[in-house]
């Protein structure tokens, strides 16, 4: 089946001149109308309901959408979802999020499309040149990003700025006085999202501006993988404290430090990058660089409703970092 987006190429212009020419929201040539109707023709391009949503403004249902491949979604992301239900619900319309199959997940996202369910989504996770926003921006749904796609002509969008972020981090640990740093990441090959990719440049960036002694390492995504990480000796390199972006490694290290009779934070300092993640089982967290997720989530769904009456908005727009202070780092320990 023929998409938007495909009619567009064939014509030779954007696809939301596609949706001017079918919706008449906005004036077009007489030229550009025959250019897009003969590609309709040719390909056989069917136009969908969300043309008709789009031109009446008139959406009910806004789909917050995570990679299909996903094994489940965590207490961080449901704040980003909270925020955008504070934001949108006032204005009539109710916020879902699609659980949809481990394979094939552009199929079960054009199935979700094709039932006409969503009528209006925030993409999550979001990649280099999303192939999801530009499916959804070629069928004419409203799309915003919370996250960056780098995509010329793509959907508007709110992000963390994760340059910022990292120095936050790693200065908040300079000051303390530690000099070798272990940063345990997330092993940005087993998942797409361009936020993991820009956290590790970032803190190494931010490494290498503060002139710590760093090891780095890329982590699976479980405690066990994480527990290995603390051998009998500590840290790697004679590391004194952590600076991680992954929740479930994370917790293995912290795991193995209470089992090796360490104190958090006297003999080891700890820092989550973007995440929450708890140290101790009362509930209490590790120190957190990171954004104000249900703010963020507020701040997509405005875009969302700015979007849904002046598609010309584009962009996406960085949000300044906090440091929280939850009492995992300290000053290190005697060598």
């Amino acid at each position: 089946m023929a998409t938007r987006a495909e009619v567009a190429r064939l014509a030779g212009v954007s696809p939301s001149t596609v949706t001017y020419v079918l919706t008449g929201q906005r004036p077009t040539t007489r030229a550009t109308r025959k250019r897009v109707q003969r590609a309709i023709d040719e390909l056989g391009y069917r136009p969908n309901r969300h043309a008709s949503v789009l031109a009446a403004r008139s959406v009910r249902t806004v789909g917050v959408l995570f990679r299909m491949q996903r094994s489940g979604i965590d207490v961080n992301d449901l704040e980003y979802v909270e925020g955008l239900r504070q934001g949108v619900e006032p204005q009539g319309m109710q916020v879902f999020v699609p659980v949809g199959r481990r394979s094939g997940p552009m199929d079960a996202l054009e199935a979700l499309v094709r039932s006409r369910a969503l009528e209006a989504a925030v993409l999550m996770d979001v990649a280099i040149d999303d192939e999801r926003e530009e499916y959804l921006l070629g069928e004419g749904v409203p799309t915003v990003l919370i996250g960056t796609s780098n995509r010329a002509d793509g959907a508007p969008g709110v992000d963390a700025d994760f340059e910022r972020m990292a120095d936050l981090g790693v200065h908040h640990l300079v000051e303390l006085g530690h000099r070798r740093i272990l940063f345990l990441m997330r092993d940005v090959h087993a998942d797409r999202s361009h936020a993991y990719a820009a956290q590790s440049q970032a803190v190494r960036q931010a490494a290498r501006r503060h002139g710590v002694e760093a090891v780095f390492r890329s982590c699976p995504d479980n405690v066990i993988a994480g527990a290995h990480v603390l051998g009998p000796d500590g840290l790697p390199g004679g590391c004194t404290a952590v600076v991680s972006n992954n929740a479930s490694a994370l917790e293995g290290v912290i795991a193995a430090a209470w089992a090796r009779g360490l104190s958090l934070p006297n003999d080891l300092s700890l820092v989550s990058v973007g995440l929450t993640a708890a140290r101790t089982p009362a509930g209490d967290l590790v120190t957190e660089v990171g954004v104000d997720r249900p703010a963020l989530g507020r701040m997509a769904g405005d875009l969302l409703l700015h979007y849904l009456t002046d598609d010309s908005v584009s962009g996406v727009t960085l949000v300044e970092p906090r440091l929280i202070d939850h009492g995992s780092t300290a000053s290190p320990g005697p060598a």
